[in-house]
Order: C-alpha cells, then sequence, then structure tokens
C-alpha cells in the first residue's frame, strides 16, 4: 500500500509538473510584455522569470535527449512552423515542446497505472493497454492544445485585419508610407488587437535588422498562416514591385474583405436552421412530446383501469 501511495504522489506531482512547464514556457509573451509596461516589475517577478529560464533550460535539455532522431529534418521544421503560428518564437522551442510531450506522457501513464493497481483487475492486459492508451493521450495532448491555440490566433487576426486595413489606408492617404502605416497600426492596436500588433512589430523588427520590406511581409504571411494575411501580403508586394498606388490597393483589399465578411456572415445564417435542428430534435422536441403527452397518457390509462375494473 505505501508503494502505490509513493507511486500516486509521484505520477500527480509529474503530471502537475508538465501542466506548470507548458504554463511558464508557453506563456502569452504579448500579455506579458503588455503587464510589464504597466506594472512595475518586483522581486517575486523577478524570481519568477529566473526560474522559468531554468525550467526552460532542462526542458531543452529533455527535449534534446528524448528527441535525438526524430526532431530533424522536415518534421522539425513543420513543428517549428507551427509553434511559430501559435506565438512560439525560440530558438529552441521545438526542444521545449517535445519535452513537455515526454513528461505529459509520463504522467498520464503513471497516473493511469496507480488507478488501475487500485482498482484491481482480473487481466493484466487490461492495465497494460489502460497504459499505452494513457499514454498515447498524453502525447496527443499537446499537440491538441497547440493546435486549438493556433486557431485562437488566427481568429483574432482575421478580427483584426479589417481594421488594420482601414488605418493604413487612412496613414496612406495622409501622406505615410505603408511602414509608417504599420508601425501606427501596431502602436494602435497593442491593447484592442494585440496578436495582429505582435505580428507586424516582429515584421517591423526584421525591417529594422535589414530585412527587405517584401521578405519581412512574406515572412509574416508565413507567420500567420491566415489566407487573407497571404493574400493582403501578396497584394502589398505586387502593388510595389509594379509600382501601383498601394492605398489604392489596401482600399481594395478593405471592401473585398468587408464583402467577404458579409457573404460569410449570410453563410452562417443560412447554416443556422440546420444546426439548431439537432439540439432541437435530440433536447427540445423530446422535452416537449413529454409535457404534452404525459396527461393524455394518464388520462388514457385511468380511462382503461376503470373500464377493466367495471
Amino acid at each position: 500500500m505505501n508503494l502505490i501511495v509513493i507511486v500516486g504522489a509521484g505520477a500527480v506531482a509529474l503530471l502537475s509538473l508538465a501542466v506548470s512547464l507548458s504554463m511558464i514556457v508557453f506563456s502569452d509573451t504579448a500579455f506579458n510584455t503588455r503587464l510589464a509596461r504597466q506594472a512595475q516589475v518586483t522581486s517575486v517577478s523577478v524570481r519568477t522569470t529566473a526560474v522559468g529560464a531554468r525550467l526552460y533550460r532542462a526542458l531543452e535539455r529533455i527535449g534534446e535527449v528524448a528527441g535525438r532522431g526524430g526532431l530533424e529534418g522536415p518534421a522539425r521544421a513543420s513543428l517549428r512552423a507551427k509553434l511559430t503560428r501559435a506565438g512560439f518564437y525560440g530558438e529552441r522551442s521545438v526542444e521545449a515542446f517535445h519535452a513537455i510531450r515526454v513528461v505529459s506522457a509520463l504522467g498520464f501513464g503513471l497516473v493511469a497505472l496507480l488507478v488501475m493497481l487500485v482498482i484491481p483487475t482480473s487481466s493484466p492486459q487490461v492495465t497494460v493497454l489502460a497504459g499505452m492508451s494513457a499514454v498515447a493521450a498524453g502525447l496527443y495532448l499537446p499537440n491538441l492544445l497547440l493546435r486549438v491555440r493556433i486557431g485562437q490566433r488566427a481568429k483574432a487576426l482575421l478580427h483584426g485585419l479589417p481594421d488594420a486595413v482601414d488605418l493604413m489606408v487612412v496613414c496612406l492617404e495622409a501622406g505615410g508610407t505603408l511602414t509608417s502605416a504599420m508601425q501606427r497600426v501596431e502602436s494602435e492596436f497593442r491593447d484592442l488587437h494585440p496578436v495582429l500588433a505582435e505580428q507586424l512589430a516582429v515584421a517591423l523588427l526584421e525591417m529594422q535588422a535589414g530585412a527587405s520590406r517584401a521578405s519581412a511581409l512574406q515572412r509574416l504571411a508565413d507567420r500567420s498562416g491566415v489566407e487573407e494575411v497571404q493574400a493582403l501580403v501578396m497584394m502589398l508586394v505586387q502593388s510595389e514591385a509594379l509600382g501601383a498606388s498601394v492605398g489604392q490597393t489596401m482600399r481594395v483589399f478593405a471592401q473585398q474583405s468587408r464583402e467577404a465578411r458579409y457573404l460569410d456572415a449570410e453563410r452562417r445564417a443560412a447554416e443556422l436552421p440546420v444546426k439548431m435542428a439537432f439540439p432541437l430534435v435530440l433536447f427540445i422536441f423530446p422535452a416537449m412530446m413529454t409535457v404534452i403527452f404525459t396527461p393524455i397518457v394518464i388520462r388514457i390509462s385511468r380511462t382503461l383501469f376503470h373500464v377493466g375494473h367495471g
């Protein structure tokens, strides 16, 4: 019994460590930056940052050892692209993410084994199958969370893109350049649309570091993974290469973006009756039928009961 308690405590601690590491390492950098600008950095936050840095280095070493041979070539490039789209720009973020998967798998596996030891089963194959299923779930959970975060950031970019395009058009028509318009949008949207402001800030830093505007915009499109952003970047690059008016190009794109959002809203409205049919049939309709027909069934049963005794 003592062995079970020790193994259980270790499994719970390991699982809690995996969750804590994922929260510390893959925290929202944009939120931390805004928070640091609005509040003074205390000694507690400094210590927390130091602990996070040590944990991150430990994760890097674990991921480098555990992922040796599997984090190379196309697999590494694909995972790095996903992490970049999720907002994780660290050079060793691939190793850290792989380490979190390993720790999560071990934690889930130990918890499953503990549960199977506490609940006796007649077959050891069931215990092995439960442990393997838990390990697989632990390996898959970080990928699922990463996919959810990518989707959330893509939605945030789509939500803020029309407003950004409108503001950039105003800046360009006022006589500014495309770079100054991007700087204005980045400064104005830090609190309103932080994900979009973060992407623009990275592109501006790349241009300040010596990259051309076309290459910086192309990397912005690659990081976003959103078709609308990629279309906007393509239009801007082509307009700059051909010498066309960037302001007119942005105005056309803004109009097309509004029309696309209007059509998408109409499509969602048209799909609403079909989507409502499933909860209506599964939940609302049976409840209504129960309320309507229960008194009728009771009255019919009482009538038949009295007739039978008469």
